[in-house]
């Protein structure tokens, strides 16, 4: 029956552009995976070893996943505890699931996820919109990596860590002041400090326009002192070092400490100075980033004459968990330092906080399973050699195991961020108020690493163990894109490196948007807004709405096209000494519900964001790319089967 599952699939209409099958599988492949022979019948030994390459590839995909700030983020922003204890249901729920779904559909059609839904002419456009969505994510990942990759430069070139002191707009470092603050000052809204934080608008005086985000109720940060009781703060002697610049605008959220500053005055380059700023050291990271991915996959290509997916060392899965033990080993010693008490870390919130952290948690349990950017589809095709053309009955355990190592990692990740978080004093104190942000906590991160006798170390480790895993997971989103689009046009194979060459010049020259900052006039004060915040909207939209959505589609597909007699016979075969097979009658078929549920979710927590709603609204145009090509695919697919009746 398994043959006939293949033959099936291999032989089924709208395939016109590929004329040999076999063309693509020895030009393009997964069976190619340098130390795994699986084509030739090369002996167990060897295909055991090739077996445990493509487990260590994709635990190395999740983990790395799992490092980055907007996993940290999220979990920071809403009910931490509520967040870790949802976390371990959703990915039982949906995670692992969802990682089920894409490596049995990769195995049972021995294809990426460009060919998976070919034999359902309308969903077959679902390989064009991870496609998409591959590539965007890859794009916003090199700019998430060049942002880590300056603080690695500067904690390793500068004798004083630049976190530790400020400088105005022309760059110009000076020293912080200590300054105390009292309690009036921090529950009025309308309460400034020395150097003015609120101006009020002229023309509507009932509406307060920020000078400088912290001032609102409850969001400040890195302060020393805070008592509560009852809900009713209580400050003696509460004081922080603050930098005397101001700056316009109610986003990014500013804060007048030395992190905050360096951040977005130096690294980001948000001022207010200039009409159109271009962010020219960080375009050169970004510009950096792309080489190395070029040369990297130039080297595979002379080494090995192919590129190959999945081309991960196994080496890799052993960053995340030492950038995690370095992280919570940073945290609990500033925190034996300060002896904060960590209850906040353990306190519920209120229906809003739980929501958003349910919400969230099911979100991250998608995210760190690499749901919905096609790996591990290509994944399960590889894997499909060692089971004979059947579902491999090992997936199972597997995936399972996988799945519990890669939320002990986000729990270690998480955990340390969070103590790092009360160590930087009140820093847990409003971060709800921080919707849809996360490199907000990039200046978290600097802080904690900048105290002690090796916070140039510390600090240089953490900023790297990031900028690797933006850099790999970058590259692996790449050469998916690549595999799609190879997929849909064999053709397209002979002019391989040309088309490796547009395409990274293509991402170059999208990343550079997230590198320009531009200034407007609002009710006469000058809004600085840039790049940083049209990074955030996408990189909001793509995980929190094309994530879930392209699951959905996935899922959809899945049980309608694939719930034959031959794939529910090979199931059963898979999993017949296990419970899973029960999830093909009940768990799977909720799944699709599951994910529009959360699209429907975040769609209203999208309404609540602090970014700037022209910025989600470029960001739509890449999501409405996603929404739009399985449509047209399915009416191009028509008009294909259609032609031939014309005639």
């Amino acid at each position: 029956m398994a043959h006939l599952s293949v033959e099936t699939i291999l032989t089924a209409p709208v395939t016109r552009e590929v004329d040999n099958m076999s063309d693509w599988s020895t030009v393009w492949s997964t069976t190619h995976v340098p130390g795994m022979d699986t084509a030739t019948g090369a002996g167990s030994l060897k295909k055991s070893m090739g077996r445990r390459r493509l487990r260590n590839a994709a635990h190395s995909i999740c983990c790395l996943l799992a490092m980055h700030c907007r996993v940290t983020a999220i979990a920071l922003k809403g009910s931490f505890f509520v967040f870790l204890l949802t976390l371990t249901a959703a990915i039982g729920i949906l995670g692992n699931p969802l990682r089920h779904f894409e490596v049995y559909l990769g195995q049972w059609s021995i294809s990426g996820p460009g060919r998976a839904f070919r034999i359902i002419p309308m969903f077959d456009g679902v390989g064009i919109a991870i496609c998409i969505n591959a590539l965007t994510r890859a794009i916003t990942c090199s700019v998430m990596g060049a942002i880590t990759a300056v603080y690695v430069l500067a904690a390793v070139s500068d004798k004083q860590l630049p976190f530790e002191f400020c400088r105005d707009n022309n760059l110009k470092a000076y020293n912080a002041s200590l300054k105390q603050i009292d309690a009036a000052m921090l529950n009025d809204p309308y309460a400034s400090l020395e150097s003015g934080l609120l101006l009020l608008d002229e023309q509507m005086t009932t509406k307060p326009v920020f000078r400088t985000v912290g001032t609102q109720p409850h969001a400040w940060r890195n302060l020393t002192q805070l008592k509560i009781s009852l809900g009713v703060q209580l400050v003696s002697q509460r004081k922080t070092y603050v930098c005397k610049e101001t700056f316009d605008g109610t986003y990014p959220t500013m804060y007048l400490t030395p992190p905050y500053n360096y951040f977005y005055v130096e690294v980001i380059r948000h001022s207010s100075d200039y009409a159109f700023k271009i962010n020219l050291p960080l375009i050169v990271f970004v510009i950096i980033e792309w080489c190395i991915i070029w040369i990297y996959m130039l080297t595979e290509k002379v080494r090995h004459k192919r590129l190959i997916w999945n081309n991960i060392y196994p080496w890799f899965k052993g960053i995340p968990w030492t950038w995690a033990v370095v992280l919570v080993v940073i945290s609990v010693i500033n925190y034996v330092k300060k002896t904060i008490s960590v209850s906040r870390m353990f306190q519920i919130g209120g229906s809003r906080d739980i929501l958003g952290s349910v919400c969230d948690a099911f979100e991250v349990a998608m995210y760190i399973h690499a749901a919905s950017i096609g790996t591990e589809t290509i994944h399960g095709k590889g894997l499909n050699h060692f089971a004979h053309g059947h579902i491999d009955p090992s997936l199972n355990s597997e995936n399972v195991w996988l799945s519990s190592f890669v939320l002990i990692v986000t729990a270690l990740h998480t955990t340390g961020a969070a103590i790092c978080a009360i160590t930087d004093y009140v820093q847990v104190i409003g971060l709800n108020n921080v919707r849809e942000s996360s490199l907000w906590i990039l200046p978290m991160y600097s802080k904690c690493t900048s105290r002690g006798d090796y916070s140039h170390f510390m600090s240089a480790t953490l900023f790297s163990g990031l900028t690797f895993s933006y850099i790999v997971i970058a590259a692996v989103l790449f050469k998916t894109v690549l595999h799609i689009i190879f997929e849909y046009r064999v053709k397209l194979v002979f002019v391989e490196q040309y088309l490796v060459a547009g395409l990274i010049v293509l991402c170059m020259g999208l990343s550079s948007l997230f590198c320009i900052n531009t200034v407007r006039l609002q009710y006469k004060v000058t809004d600085s807004e840039g790049g940083i915040a049209y990074l955030e909207a996408v990189d909001s939209l793509m995980s929190g709405l094309c994530m879930p959505l392209i699951c959905a589609l996935e899922s959809f597909g899945f049980l309608y096209a694939y719930r034959s007699h031959d794939f529910v016979s090979d199931m059963h075969i898979a999993t017949e000494e296990n419970m899973c097979a029960s999830r093909l009658g009940i768990q799977w078929q909720i799944l699709p519900f599951i994910c529009m549920l959360l699209v429907i979710l975040k769609i209203v927590v999208l309404t609540n964001s602090e970014i700037p709603s022209r910025f989600m609204i470029l960001a739509l145009i890449p999501v409405i790319c996603v929404v739009i090509s399985v449509p047209l695919r399915a009416c191009r697919n028509a008009l294909v089967f259609l032609r031939p009746k014309r005639k």
